[in-house]
C-alpha cells in the first residue's frame, strides 16, 4: 500500500514550521508531504519585506520552480496553482511574493490563486503594514485572485461560533482549513441556478476547478481579492443536537454578504437591500502635514459585489432556493445577471455537518482592511518610520510610493462600485 503524498512545495526561511508540518502528515500514517520538495533556511527574513523580496528569495528561486516543476509533471492535467502565504512578516510577504511573480513567468497560462493570512489590526509585527502592503501590490499585478483571510474574524469565529477559550493558532488553522476545504472539495458548477438537484444530467454542469472559480469570480483584471462565508460553524459537541434548513442557512449567509458581517452571531438585521441606499463615501486626512496627507475609502451601506460563488454541501440540495443571490441590488450595475452567482454542489456532507453552505464574494468587504493597512502604513512611511530597514536591502522609495500607488486604486476601484 504506497501512502499518498500531497502535491505541495513547501518553503520557509526558518526549518521549525516546515517540520512540525511534515511530522503532521507523517503522525496521520495516511499521507505525507514529498520530503524532497522542501525548501528551508536557518536565518529567517526578519519580518522585513525587503529582506524577503530582494535577499533571501531570488537564491530559493531555481530550485523552488525545480520542485514546482516537478510536482506539475506529475499532474494529468495542471489546472493551477494555490499559493498559502502569510504578510504579517518577511517570509511569507517578501519571499511569497516573489515567487508568485515566477511562478506567472514560468507558468503564463496556469491559473493562480493566492491565499493570504491577514494580519490582526492590534498588531503583530511593528512592521506588518508596510510589508501588508507592498505584497498586495505585487500581487494585485501578478496573481489571478487573492484569498483573504482576516485574523480578526477567524478570531472572532473561534470565539463567538467555537466558543473557545483559549485561542491558539492551531484553533485558527483549523478554521482556514475548514473554510478552504469547503471551496476546493470536489464539487459540481451548475450552468443554470435551476438544476441544482438534478446534478446526474452533464448538460447542467461541469466539474469544479480552481480555473473556473478564477474566471468567473475575477471578471475584470483591477478587481481580484476575494472573501469566505461558510455557515454554520459550532462545536462538534453541538453537531448531533442541531438540525438545519437551506432556506435558514441561505436566509443567514445572504445577510451575512449584504452587511459583510464575518459571523451571523450578532449581525445587523435591520440593514435589507429594500431600505438601503448606498451612501455616500467620507472621508479623512492624516496629519502632519501635506506630504502625509491621504484620503480614507469607507464605504457604507449595502457591500456591492461583483461576483458570488455559492458551495452547497450536503443532503436535501433540491429544497434549496439560491433565487435571493441573483438579486440586482447586491451587485454593481455593469455586471450582467447571468455572471452574477454561480452555484456548486456536492450531495456529500462535510466536515461533520449534514449541510454546509460557503459564498467566495468578490465585494467590498476587502475595503475596510485594506484601507486600516494603507492609513497606518502611510503614516509610518510619512514619519520616516523605519524606512531605512527596507532600502537596507535594496527597495528604493520609489517601490515604497508605487505600492502605495497600486493599492490606493485597489481601494479607488472598490469604493466606485454601485
Amino acid at each position: 500500500h504506497e501512502q499518498l503524498q500531497a502535491r505541495a512545495v513547501l518553503v520557509d526561511m526558518e526549518s521549525k514550521v516546515v517540520h512540525q508540518s511534515l511530522q503532521v502528515g507523517k503522525k496521520s500514517k495516511q499521507w505525507e508531504y514529498d520530503p524532497s520538495c522542501v525548501y528551508i533556511q536557518k536565518q529567517g527574513s526578519g519580518n522585513n519585506w525587503a529582506n524577503g523580496y530582494c535577499k533571501q528569495g531570488p537564491p530559493a528561486v531555481e530550485r523552488v520552480l525545480d520542485m514546482v516543476q516537478k510536482q506539475a509533471e506529475r499532474c494529468d492535467r495542471l489546472d493551477g496553482f494555490l499559493v498559502l502565504m502569510s504578510v504579517a512578516g518577511g517570509t511569507g510577504s517578501g519571499v511569497g511574493a516573489l515567487l508568485t511573480e515566477n511562478l506567472r513567468d514560468f507558468f503564463p497560462h496556469s491559473s493562480i490563486v493566492n491565499q493570504i493570512v491577514w494580519p490582526y489590526m492590534s498588531g503583530e509585527v511593528i512592521v506588518q503594514n508596510y510589508n501588508t502592503t507592498l505584497t498586495t501590490a505585487h500581487l494585485q499585478r501578478c496573481s489571478d485572485a487573492i484569498l483573504m483571510l482576516q485574523n480578526d474574524q477567524l478570531h472572532e469565529a473561534c470565539s463567538k461560533l467555537l466558543l473557545l477559550k483559549q485561542i491558539s493558532f492551531s484553533d485558527i488553522n483549523k478554521v482556514i482549513c475548514h473554510a478552504l476545504a469547503s471551496v476546493l472539495q470536489p464539487s459540481v458548477c451548475h450552468d443554470h441556478l435551476s438544476h441544482i438537484g438534478g446534478v446526474d444530467d452533464p448538460l447542467f454542469y461541469q466539474q469544479s476547478r480552481i480555473s473556473s472559480l478564477q474566471t468567473h469570480l475575477c471578471p475584470h483584471p483591477d478587481f481580484k481579492l476575494l472573501s469566505i462565508k461558510s455557515i454554520p460553524q459550532m462545536p462538534e459537541r453541538s453537531h448531533a443536537y442541531s438540525r438545519f434548513l437551506w432556506s435558514g442557512l441561505l436566509k443567514h449567509l445572504r445577510q451575512m454578504l449584504i452587511t459583510d458581517a464575518a459571523v451571523e452571531e450578532g449581525m445587523d438585521w435591520s440593514l435589507r437591500l429594500e431600505t438601503s441606499r448606498q451612501q455616500p463615501l467620507f472621508s479623512y486626512r492624516g496629519g502632519g502635514g501635506e506630504r502625509s496627507q491621504r484620503v480614507s475609502f469607507m464605504p457604507r451601506g449595502v457591500n456591492k459585489s461583483l461576483a458570488n460563488l455559492l458551495i452547497l454541501r450536503g443532503n436535501e440540495l433540491d429544497t434549496a432556493n439560491v433565487a435571493s443571490f441573483q438579486e440586482p441590488q447586491l451587485y454593481t450595475n455593469w455586471v450582467p445577471s447571468a455572471h452574477r452567482c454561480k452555484v456548486w454542489s456536492n450531495k456529500q456532507s462535510f466536515n461533520k455537518y449534514e449541510k454546509c453552505c460557503t459564498l467566495v464574494s468578490n465585494s467590498q468587504s476587502c475595503v475596510q482592511p485594506l484601507d486600516c493597512v494603507c492609513q497606518r502604513a502611510w503614516d509610518m512611511f510619512s514619519a520616516r518610520a523605519y524606512v531605512h530597514q527596507y532600502l537596507h536591502y535594496g527597495l528604493s522609495e520609489e517601490e515604497f510610493l508605487d505600492s502605495f500607488v497600486s493599492v490606493e486604486q485597489i481601494l479607488k476601484n472598490y469604493t466606485s462600485l454601485m
